[in-house]
């Protein structure tokens, strides 16, 4: 396990944070072979959204290394460097995302993610919904995705 800290995300995190986005989706979206589909953070048309969550960052050595970000209810964003992964850094990023959410939480993960999955299974979650639908119009490429909750 790599001791990591924990805390707020500031302004200031936001270049680390994208690159730990940007690594970490990219990683994601290969697996499902939707790599195509991949728009970097700072031009995601989400960006407003995600800057509006309650980010937690996980830091070591003065870099971000990963983060959480929280919706109502929801944990929205969970990325961890491709490096860092395996290492406790996202558990110690789902215990601080318990700690803030009332309960029930949920979160939506690809459904073949089995790494994210066994994570969120450890701290609770089961699957209680399975959707299969295209990505866009633009991109018609098939995916499958899981919502996953803890009571």
């Amino acid at each position: 396990m790599v001791k990591v800290t924990i805390r707020r995300y500031q302004s200031t995190d936001f270049e680390q944070l994208a690159q730990v986005m940007d690594q970490g989706r990219l990683q994601e979206l290969k697996a499902e072979g939707l790599e195509e589909v991949f728009i970097a953070l700072k031009d995601a048309p989400y960006l407003k959204y995600f800057l509006s969550c309650d980010i937690y960052v996980a830091e070591k050595d003065e870099q971000v290394v990963g983060f959480v970000g929280l919706g109502r209810r929801r944990l929205d964003f969970l990325y961890v460097l491709p490096g860092m992964q395996g290492k406790g850094t996202g558990s110690a990023l789902m215990k601080t995302a318990l700690a803030k959410l009332p309960r029930p939480v949920r979160l939506d993960v690809f459904t073949d993610n089995e790494r994210a999955k066994n994570l969120y299974q450890k701290f609770g979650f089961k699957v209680i919904e399975t959707r299969t639908e295209k990505w866009s119009d633009e991109f018609p490429v098939v995916f499958s995705e899981d919502t996953m909750e803890l009571e």
